[in-house]
Protein backbone atom coordinates (compact mmCIF):
# COMPACT_ATOMS: atom_id res chain seq x y z
CA UNK A 1 0.00 0.00 0.00
CA UNK A 2 2.90 2.10 0.86
CA UNK A 3 4.58 1.97 -2.55
CA UNK A 4 1.25 2.22 -4.45
CA UNK A 5 0.65 5.69 -2.37
CA UNK A 6 4.05 6.63 -3.19
CA UNK A 7 3.32 5.93 -6.98
CA UNK A 8 0.41 7.99 -6.92
CA UNK A 9 2.03 11.20 -5.09
CA UNK A 10 5.19 10.74 -7.94
CA UNK A 11 2.96 11.07 -10.55
CA UNK A 12 0.56 13.72 -9.50
CA UNK A 13 3.15 15.91 -8.16
CA UNK A 14 4.83 15.39 -11.78
CA UNK A 15 2.10 16.59 -13.48
CA UNK A 16 1.60 19.33 -11.04
CA UNK A 17 5.50 20.52 -11.53
CA UNK A 18 5.09 19.88 -15.33
CA UNK A 19 1.61 21.70 -15.49
CA UNK A 20 2.56 24.97 -13.52
CA UNK A 21 6.14 25.13 -15.24
CA UNK A 22 4.16 25.33 -19.01
CA UNK A 23 1.57 27.97 -17.17
CA UNK A 24 4.45 29.91 -15.70
CA UNK A 25 6.92 30.05 -19.02
CA UNK A 26 3.52 30.74 -21.13
CA UNK A 27 2.40 33.93 -18.84
CA UNK A 28 5.53 35.17 -18.51
CA UNK A 29 5.15 37.68 -21.07
CA UNK A 30 2.28 38.88 -19.94
CA UNK A 31 2.57 42.36 -18.02
CA UNK A 32 -0.35 41.79 -16.12
CA UNK A 33 0.20 42.41 -11.99
CA UNK A 34 -2.42 41.05 -9.50
CA UNK A 35 -1.75 42.75 -5.99
CA UNK A 36 1.45 44.48 -7.48
CA UNK A 37 2.82 40.59 -8.59
CA UNK A 38 3.15 39.58 -11.98
CA UNK A 39 0.66 36.98 -12.53
CA UNK A 40 2.95 34.48 -13.31
CA UNK A 41 4.73 34.45 -10.11
CA UNK A 42 1.19 34.42 -8.35
CA UNK A 43 1.19 30.59 -10.57
CA UNK A 44 4.05 29.06 -8.80
CA UNK A 45 2.65 30.32 -5.55
CA UNK A 46 -1.04 28.37 -6.59
CA UNK A 47 1.31 25.27 -7.88
CA UNK A 48 2.78 25.19 -4.88
CA UNK A 49 -0.50 25.20 -2.80
CA UNK A 50 -1.38 21.66 -5.28
CA UNK A 51 2.25 19.98 -5.20
CA UNK A 52 2.73 20.41 -1.27
CA UNK A 53 -0.33 17.67 -0.77
CA UNK A 54 0.10 15.94 -3.93
CA UNK A 55 3.23 14.59 -1.81
CA UNK A 56 1.61 14.18 1.27
CA UNK A 57 2.71 18.02 3.02
CA UNK A 58 0.03 19.94 5.08
CA UNK A 59 0.60 23.78 5.10
CA UNK A 60 -0.07 25.44 8.41
CA UNK A 61 0.22 28.79 9.24
CA UNK A 62 -0.17 30.45 12.78
CA UNK A 63 -0.99 33.83 11.49
CA UNK A 64 -1.29 34.36 7.43
CA UNK A 65 -2.39 37.76 7.53
CA UNK A 66 1.24 39.20 9.10
CA UNK A 67 3.09 37.17 6.56
CA UNK A 68 0.92 38.38 3.38
CA UNK A 69 0.27 42.12 4.78
CA UNK A 70 4.49 42.44 5.56
CA UNK A 71 6.32 44.26 3.49
CA UNK A 72 10.41 44.58 3.66
CA UNK A 73 12.38 41.20 4.66
CA UNK A 74 11.57 37.84 5.84
CA UNK A 75 14.33 35.92 7.72
CA UNK A 76 14.14 32.13 8.86
CA UNK A 77 15.41 29.04 9.71
CA UNK A 78 16.66 27.30 6.86
CA UNK A 79 15.66 23.47 6.90
CA UNK A 80 15.25 21.86 3.87
CA UNK A 81 15.02 22.68 -0.02
CA UNK A 82 11.19 22.73 0.51
CA UNK A 83 11.56 25.93 2.29
CA UNK A 84 11.47 28.28 -0.81
CA UNK A 85 8.24 26.50 -1.20
CA UNK A 86 6.97 26.97 2.35
CA UNK A 87 7.86 30.37 1.60
CA UNK A 88 5.69 30.66 -1.28
CA UNK A 89 2.43 28.97 -0.18
CA UNK A 90 0.84 31.71 0.69
CA UNK A 91 2.03 34.77 -1.74
CA UNK A 92 5.01 35.04 -4.67
CA UNK A 93 7.61 35.89 -2.11
CA UNK A 94 10.57 36.94 -3.99
CA UNK A 95 14.28 34.94 -3.21
CA UNK A 96 18.15 35.50 -4.17
CA UNK A 97 19.81 33.41 -6.45
CA UNK A 98 23.16 32.40 -7.47
CA UNK A 99 23.58 34.27 -10.95
CA UNK A 100 24.22 30.44 -12.54
CA UNK A 101 20.54 29.30 -11.64
CA UNK A 102 19.37 31.77 -14.21
CA UNK A 103 20.96 29.80 -16.85
CA UNK A 104 19.45 26.81 -15.82
CA UNK A 105 17.07 25.46 -18.19
CA UNK A 106 13.21 25.84 -17.32
CA UNK A 107 14.22 26.50 -13.83
CA UNK A 108 16.13 29.72 -14.40
CA UNK A 109 12.96 30.62 -16.82
CA UNK A 110 10.46 30.20 -13.52
CA UNK A 111 12.78 31.95 -11.28
CA UNK A 112 13.21 35.14 -13.31
CA UNK A 113 9.22 35.19 -13.69
CA UNK A 114 8.45 34.50 -9.70
CA UNK A 115 11.11 38.01 -9.04
CA UNK A 116 14.22 36.24 -8.24
CA UNK A 117 17.29 38.03 -7.70
CA UNK A 118 20.09 36.78 -9.16
CA UNK A 119 23.78 37.48 -7.47
CA UNK A 120 27.11 36.54 -7.79
CA UNK A 121 28.82 34.48 -4.79
CA UNK A 122 31.39 32.61 -6.67
CA UNK A 123 33.37 35.52 -5.51
CA UNK A 124 33.74 36.79 -1.86
CA UNK A 125 35.40 40.02 -2.76
CA UNK A 126 31.50 40.57 -4.69
CA UNK A 127 29.97 40.68 -1.21
CA UNK A 128 29.48 44.63 -1.58
CA UNK A 129 27.80 44.16 -5.22
CA UNK A 130 25.57 41.69 -4.12
CA UNK A 131 24.39 43.92 -1.20
CA UNK A 132 24.00 46.57 -3.18
CA UNK A 133 21.84 44.82 -5.66
CA UNK A 134 19.55 43.53 -2.62
CA UNK A 135 19.35 46.84 -1.53
CA UNK A 136 18.50 48.23 -4.70
CA UNK A 137 15.94 45.89 -5.16
CA UNK A 138 13.99 45.96 -1.66
CA UNK A 139 14.31 49.91 -2.04
CA UNK A 140 12.86 49.94 -5.84
CA UNK A 141 9.83 47.65 -3.95
CA UNK A 142 9.02 46.71 -0.73
CA UNK A 143 6.15 43.88 -2.04
CA UNK A 144 6.71 41.25 -2.14
CA UNK A 145 9.13 40.61 0.68
CA UNK A 146 12.50 39.32 0.05
CA UNK A 147 13.52 35.74 1.65
CA UNK A 148 16.38 35.87 3.14
CA UNK A 149 18.03 32.70 5.31
CA UNK A 150 20.79 34.13 7.09
CA UNK A 151 22.34 30.49 8.22
CA UNK A 152 23.58 30.77 4.87
CA UNK A 153 22.99 26.91 3.70
CA UNK A 154 20.61 24.04 5.11
CA UNK A 155 20.51 23.27 8.55
CA UNK A 156 18.23 20.32 9.68
CA UNK A 157 20.24 20.20 13.21
CA UNK A 158 18.39 21.18 16.12
CA UNK A 159 20.98 23.96 16.61
CA UNK A 160 20.73 27.21 14.53
CA UNK A 161 23.95 28.22 12.73
CA UNK A 162 25.61 31.21 13.44
CA UNK A 163 23.26 34.23 11.95
CA UNK A 164 25.47 36.10 9.00
CA UNK A 165 25.32 39.56 9.56
CA UNK A 166 24.97 40.75 5.38
CA UNK A 167 20.99 41.05 5.52
CA UNK A 168 20.89 43.19 8.84
CA UNK A 169 23.84 45.42 7.39
CA UNK A 170 21.31 46.01 4.46
CA UNK A 171 18.41 46.44 7.11
CA UNK A 172 20.02 48.79 8.42
CA UNK A 173 21.08 50.51 5.48
CA UNK A 174 17.42 50.62 3.80
CA UNK A 175 15.93 51.16 6.98
CA UNK A 176 14.22 47.78 5.97
CA UNK A 177 11.75 46.16 8.35
CA UNK A 178 11.92 42.26 8.77
CA UNK A 179 10.15 39.67 9.96
CA UNK A 180 11.39 36.64 11.40
CA UNK A 181 9.94 33.25 11.05
CA UNK A 182 10.43 29.59 11.84
CA UNK A 183 9.98 26.53 9.87
CA UNK A 184 9.44 23.20 11.40
CA UNK A 185 8.34 19.67 9.60
CA UNK A 186 6.94 17.53 11.41
CA UNK A 187 8.99 14.73 10.00
CA UNK A 188 12.13 16.86 9.56
CA UNK A 189 14.67 14.02 8.34
CA UNK A 190 12.03 12.91 5.71
CA UNK A 191 12.19 15.96 4.23
CA UNK A 192 16.18 16.96 3.71
CA UNK A 193 19.21 15.93 1.17
CA UNK A 194 20.88 13.56 3.92
CA UNK A 195 24.19 14.17 2.09
CA UNK A 196 25.42 15.11 -1.03
CA UNK A 197 26.31 11.51 -1.49
CA UNK A 198 22.75 10.48 -1.84
CA UNK A 199 20.88 10.25 -4.86
CA UNK A 200 18.00 12.49 -6.51
CA UNK A 201 16.06 9.42 -6.40
CA UNK A 202 16.47 7.85 -3.38
CA UNK A 203 15.72 11.43 -1.89
CA UNK A 204 12.39 11.41 -3.73
CA UNK A 205 11.89 7.98 -2.70
CA UNK A 206 11.78 8.84 1.09
CA UNK A 207 9.84 11.70 0.27
CA UNK A 208 6.76 10.27 -1.60
CA UNK A 209 6.81 7.03 0.82
CA UNK A 210 6.55 8.64 3.87
CA UNK A 211 3.33 9.01 5.92
CA UNK A 212 1.46 12.16 5.77
CA UNK A 213 2.94 15.13 8.03
CA UNK A 214 2.85 18.74 8.77
CA UNK A 215 5.25 22.17 7.95
CA UNK A 216 4.63 24.40 10.41
CA UNK A 217 5.27 28.59 9.25
CA UNK A 218 4.90 30.72 12.24
CA UNK A 219 5.71 34.73 11.87
CA UNK A 220 7.20 35.92 15.29
CA UNK A 221 8.74 39.55 15.46
CA UNK A 222 8.83 42.34 13.11
CA UNK A 223 11.67 44.05 13.52
CA UNK A 224 12.46 47.63 12.60
CA UNK A 225 16.21 48.46 12.56
CA UNK A 226 17.76 51.64 13.54
CA UNK A 227 20.48 53.54 11.71
CA UNK A 228 22.48 53.26 15.21
CA UNK A 229 22.09 49.40 15.16
CA UNK A 230 24.39 47.11 15.23
CA UNK A 231 24.40 44.49 12.76
CA UNK A 232 25.71 41.52 14.73
CA UNK A 233 23.73 42.00 17.80
CA UNK A 234 20.66 42.43 15.20
CA UNK A 235 21.93 38.49 14.14
CA UNK A 236 22.54 37.39 17.31
CA UNK A 237 19.08 38.66 18.35
CA UNK A 238 17.23 36.96 15.43
CA UNK A 239 18.70 33.58 16.04
CA UNK A 240 17.68 33.88 19.45
CA UNK A 241 14.20 34.61 18.83
CA UNK A 242 14.08 31.79 16.12
CA UNK A 243 16.02 28.93 18.02
CA UNK A 244 13.48 29.73 21.37
CA UNK A 245 10.82 29.62 19.58
CA UNK A 246 11.85 26.52 17.47
CA UNK A 247 12.78 24.54 20.49
CA UNK A 248 9.10 25.60 22.12
CA UNK A 249 7.12 23.81 19.11
CA UNK A 250 9.65 20.77 19.16
CA UNK A 251 8.88 20.41 22.81
CA UNK A 252 5.04 20.82 22.74
CA UNK A 253 4.29 20.48 18.93
CA UNK A 254 2.28 23.26 19.13
CA UNK A 255 3.44 26.01 17.31
CA UNK A 256 1.00 28.69 19.29
CA UNK A 257 3.11 27.75 22.33
CA UNK A 258 6.37 29.78 20.27
CA UNK A 259 3.88 32.74 20.07
CA UNK A 260 3.69 32.55 23.84
CA UNK A 261 7.11 32.13 24.97
CA UNK A 262 8.63 35.15 26.30
CA UNK A 263 11.97 36.79 24.76
CA UNK A 264 14.50 38.85 26.36
CA UNK A 265 14.13 42.43 25.91
CA UNK A 266 16.72 43.38 23.95
CA UNK A 267 15.30 41.52 21.36
CA UNK A 268 11.74 43.49 21.46
CA UNK A 269 9.96 44.35 18.21
CA UNK A 270 10.42 48.23 17.59
CA UNK A 271 8.45 50.17 15.57
CA UNK A 272 9.63 53.89 13.41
Amino acid sequence: MAYLRGLLRFVASALIVGGVTLAIILLSWIPVKVRGVRFSAWCFSLGVRALMPSLGLRFECTDCQRIVQHRGFVLSNHVSFFDTLVMAYLLPMRFVAKAEVEKWPFIGQIASATGTLFVDRSDKSNRNTVRRQVANAIRGSQYPPIVIFPEGTRNPLDTLLPFRYGVFEIAIDTEMPYLLCAIHYEETDSMTWHSRNEGVLTTVKRIVLRDTSRVWLVPLEVVQPRADDDPTELAAQAREIIGVALNEIRATNDPASALRKPIRNGSQQRRP
